[in-house]
């Protein structure tokens, strides 16, 4: 798709484009930009990495996050607002300015092994897609922290028993909620269309909306 650039509310859209379902995309968003991240298409998830995008060794770590948002007055397990980088550099990489949800999952993704442990070998996989589109940045899967993942607009709740079983549920966004990301510096961005038939994405895999401002 083309860039447009058009106004919208104090900001500006410089592009927009659709990840179709079961594909990815990188790209760049640089300091200061916004990043939407829309439900296209109603209940749908997305499986998002961001890396530094001068080092690419800097990438989103989703424990750390996790933690360090706990020690924060906003923020949390669900409703995330500060992403930091993994250790050594733990810097807070982008800002949640806005989450019409919050309540998504991080640090998980789908990849060959696992759909075969679960009885779907050979199904595609959002590890399949990472590899895919950042083979351009000579990037893969063997680059990227295991837990970098933010699972956008896809919760979990974990059991009252002694197990505390984790069980996904139906995507908790609605067709048109988002969420707002401000980049705190240049992130190179990682994104799925997730490929999952199941009850992660409603059993209809979608395509997902992406925006981006300054």
């Amino acid at each position: 798709m083309e860039t447009r650039v058009k106004e919208t509310n104090s900001r500006r859209v410089v592009d927009e484009f659709i990840i179709p379902k079961c594909s990815s995309k990188a790209f760049i968003v640089k300091k200061g930009q916004v990043l939407r991240v829309i439900a296209h298409e109603g209940k749908q998830v997305a499986d998002i990495r961001f890396l530094n995008a001068h080092d690419y060794r800097e990438q989103f770590g989703a424990y750390q996050s996790i933690s360090l948002n706990s020690n924060e007055s906003i923020g949390g397990w669900k409703k995330i607002r500060k992403l930091y980088s993994k250790p050594p550099w733990q810097r807070v990489m982008l800002t949640v300015i806005d989450d019409k949800v919050g309540d998504h999952l991080f640090g998980a993704q789908c990849t060959p092994k696992w759909n075969e442990i679960i009885g779907q070998p050979g199904h595609l996989s959002c590890a399949d897609l990472f590899d895919e589109c950042l083979k351009p940045y000579h990037l893969s899967m063997r680059d990227l922290d295991s837990a970098g993942v933010f699972n956008v607009f896809m919760p979990v709740r974990f059991l009252d028993d002694e197990n505390g079983k984790m069980v996904f549920q139906r995507p908790s966004c609605n067709k048109g909620d988002y969420i707002d990301f401000l980049a705190e510096m240049d992130v190179l961005i990682a994104a799925t269309s997730c490929p999952n038939d199941g009850i992660i994405n409603n059993y209809e895999p979608k395509a997902m909306r992406y925006q981006i401002f300054e």
